[in-house]
């Protein structure tokens, strides 16, 4: 199956394709195998990453589904030989890599987001806009546009940051 569940997409409106378009988007897998369920597509114009998945292989769809509350942290930092990945699993980090073959420009225009389904056509798919709703709960969902360390995350994943209260 190719089913996914969307948890975040950050889309700047321009048409997949063109130099402009800008896109950020986090989702689970429902594919049958149980493999590679956390997968990040973040593109500028036509650089980037579709759909590559940022998890260990030994983290599987029987991970996430176990009944379990978790702390799921995904990092992204663009560099010139491609974009660095790091994946967090209740504070501890469950696997980093690079990939793509090339770093992302800056995005630019009105940026739009959506949690828990697609804004809009998620690109090399015919899925319609609103599509691949989240089936599950967020408890609390944090955006930053700089890049967290091992230190930030492992220290802030099960409290509040800033002041914020429940």
């Amino acid at each position: 199956s190719t089913e996914k569940e969307v948890i975040f997409d950050l889309w700047n409106g321009e048409q997949f394709g063109t130099a402009d378009y800008g896109r950020l988007m986090v989702e689970l897998t429902g594919a049958a195998d149980g493999l590679n369920p956390v997968r990040v597509t973040a593109l500028s114009g036509t650089t980037g990453v579709t759909r590559a998945s940022v998890a260990a292989t030994t983290f599987t769809t029987a991970s996430i589904a176990d009944n379990q509350w978790h702390h799921y942290a995904v990092t992204l930092l663009s560099s010139s030989t491609g974009i660095e990945t790091a994946f967090y699993v209740d504070g501890d980090l469950n696997n980093s890599n690079t990939t793509g073959s090339a770093g992302i420009n800056e995005v630019g225009g009105a940026l739009r987001a959506y949690l828990g389904a697609a804004i809009t056509t998620p690109p090399g798919t015919a899925a319609p806009a609103k599509s691949g709703k989240l089936s599950g709960s967020l408890d609390e969902f944090r955006y930053w546009k700089i890049q967290r360390t091992s230190k930030d995350v492992g220290r802030y994943w099960f409290d509040q940051v800033g002041g914020g209260t429940n």
